[in-house]
């Protein structure tokens, strides 16, 4: 049996930054700094950029942001050809490829899927022989609804269902609130994915990282189970 791994997408495959951006742009209708979407929280991009009107419309706007971002709202689909490949991920990947079973595990939501995968082929990913798992809409609606943890919840959830299937030997993420899911489930190898200027080597090596790498390039000849 090939061992398994655990890759996460959205800024651990594909870099989505100038699609927030957008998003953020066309919500607020404000001159954003590109550089902003990754180096400040989605809270503090708006007490920074709304005006007051919009300040009082924080719940709604907040939601306009996540459909189009989710591409719940159709005009999101318009946006998703800003998203870029993450240097180096797809040739480490593709060096796996019949050394291990590779299992993409993202927050996209399910209506999402087709798109999703047409991304990561585009992008040179591999998805025959894989396995896409991915949020359900409910998981979705109850963060938004309040539920702070429901994404949490729905990403260990989730894992669990991955394991059913066998035991995960690798797991590549660039959330280090997920690390303790990883660890708690027992994986081996669980590779933090240094991305976000907002994180730290130390805050995934806190949460149960074992290792922390800078981008894909040291992982390229880096076989699962090896």
């Amino acid at each position: 049996m090939l061992p398994r791994v655990v890759v996460d997408i959205d800024e651990t495959l594909i870099h989505t930054s100038r699609r927030r951006h957008a998003v953020a742009s066309r919500i607020l209708g404000a001159e954003i700094p590109p550089e902003a979407v990754d180096t400040m929280s989605n809270q503090r991009l708006f007490e920074q950029y709304a005006s007051p009107e919009q300040r009082e419309r924080e719940g709604e706007l907040s939601r306009m942001y996540w459909d189009l971002l989710l591409c719940l709202d159709e005009r999101g689909l318009e946006l998703l050809h800003l998203d870029e490949a993450v240097p180096h991920a797809a040739e480490a990947l593709r060096s796996w490829e019949g050394h291990c079973e590779i299992v993409y595990l993202t927050g996209r939501p399910e209506p999402m899927r087709d798109h999703t995968l047409e991304a990561l082929d585009g992008f040179g990913y591999p998805v025959e022989g894989t396995r896409l798992v991915m949020f359900e809409l409910a998981d979705w609606e109850s963060f938004l609804s309040g539920n702070r943890m429901a994404l949490q919840e729905a990403r260990q959830r989730l894992f669990i269902s991955i394991l059913e299937d066998g035991p995960v030997a690798r797991v590549v993420d660039d959330f280090p609130g997920y690390f303790r899911t990883y660890t708690k489930y027992g994986v081996p190898d669980r590779v933090g994915l240094l991305f976000s200027p907002r994180r730290t080597i130390q805050r995934f090596l806190d949460r149960g990282a074992t290792r922390v790498v800078e981008n894909w390039r040291s992982l390229i000849d880096d076989i699962p189970g090896s």
